[in-house]
């Protein structure tokens, strides 16, 4: 039933364990998994007025690149992923847009998906990254409590 499960990852605890619960569908189904973790983007602080150097955007960028990279690494580590591909892959932009174009271009049958995240107030105000992915999404989706 599900052969592709993509896992969107922000270092949260209800991220964590949506990985964690994605591994084990996926050993029920056979099904890959796909870590997937939007860093954030940088157009916002561009037009900022103590961030305009090219040095600091660059570096900024190179700062939020080891970060995601991090929590992946960090995911992969803290689930048993006994006989499950876990594959990882960074993007840049606006959370919920890229979960859901990832989804639809990966042709995935499943997200697995925390129900809040680290977006906070953000998250009050907009609506959740979550609620978006489960509105939008080409496919299934799980939200994990």
């Amino acid at each position: 039933m599900f052969k592709k499960i993509l896992v969107p990852l922000d270092g949260s605890t209800p991220s964590l364990e949506a990985a964690k619960r994605a591994v084990k569908i996926a050993e029920n189904f056979g099904a890959e998994v796909t870590f997937f973790h939007v860093q954030y983007s940088l157009e916002s602080y561009i037009n900022l007025p103590h961030i305009f150097a090219p040095e600091t955007y660059n570096q900024m960028r190179e700062e939020f690149k080891v970060q995601g990279e991090t929590i992946l690494e960090n995911a992969i580590n803290e689930v048993d992923a006994q006989g499950v591909t876990i594959l990882k892959k960074l993007s840049a932009g606006d959370p919920g847009k890229q979960i859901i174009e990832e989804s639809k271009e990966g042709q995935y049958d499943l997200v697995v998906m925390g129900s809040r995240g680290l977006t906070g107030l953000q998250d009050f105000l907009m609506g959740s990254v979550a609620s978006r992915v489960s509105k939008h999404a080409p496919c299934a989706v799980l939200i994990i409590r």
